[in-house]
């Protein structure tokens, strides 16, 4: 029975291939994608998408506080054992894609689209609720940022925001 799945898989990608259409949508082929990673940084040098998010709390006045940005990928120190079991790289390397696919989402979008029905601002929204629920446990409200940065190897020379999410309240 799995041979029939497998072969289906290959049919469907295959007619992807042949059938040639500007944007090929819907919830289904997002799911086909996250087999494959986005090969889209090698079609320009420069700017590179980054997840920024920040939490609020409320306080006995009922105002919201703040936290500042944090920025949700930091670099992972490298080690002789990482070439044996390394499972945070590769999370971080399966968050990095999911937001490279979110960038690609909304850079395909048409002007004035709601960047909320995609399937992959779900995801990174749900990702960020879960970074901030451990960082913050006590937050109401969060938010989070698109950024694209462009970096030397030791600065970042430019930023700008790509995208900021509307204020959520946890649930």
């Amino acid at each position: 029975m799995t041979i029939y799945w497998v072969i289906a898989y290959f049919l469907v990608l295959a007619l992807t291939l042949i059938y040639k259409t500007p944007i090929l949508r819907g919830p289904w082929l997002f799911l086909l994608r996250s087999f494959f990673p986005n090969w889209k940084f090698f079609h320009a040098v420069g700017y590179v998408p980054h997840l920024y998010a920040r939490a609020a709390t409320t306080n006995a006045k009922g105002e919201q506080v703040w936290s500042e940005w944090t920025h949700l990928y930091p670099r992972t120190r490298q080690s002789i054992w990482h070439l044996v079991h390394n499972p945070q790289t590769n999370l971080g390397l399966a968050q990095q894609n999911l937001i490279d696919h979110f960038w690609a989402d909304l850079n395909d979008a048409p002007e004035g689209c709601d960047p909320r029905a995609f399937v992959s601002y779900q995801m990174v929204a749900h990702f960020v609720n879960g970074v901030l629920k451990s960082e913050h446990p006590q937050h109401t409200h969060t938010q989070f940022e698109l950024r694209m940065l462009m970096d030397s190897t030791t600065e970042t020379i430019h930023s700008h925001v790509m995208m900021t999410s509307p204020v959520e309240v946890r649930t």
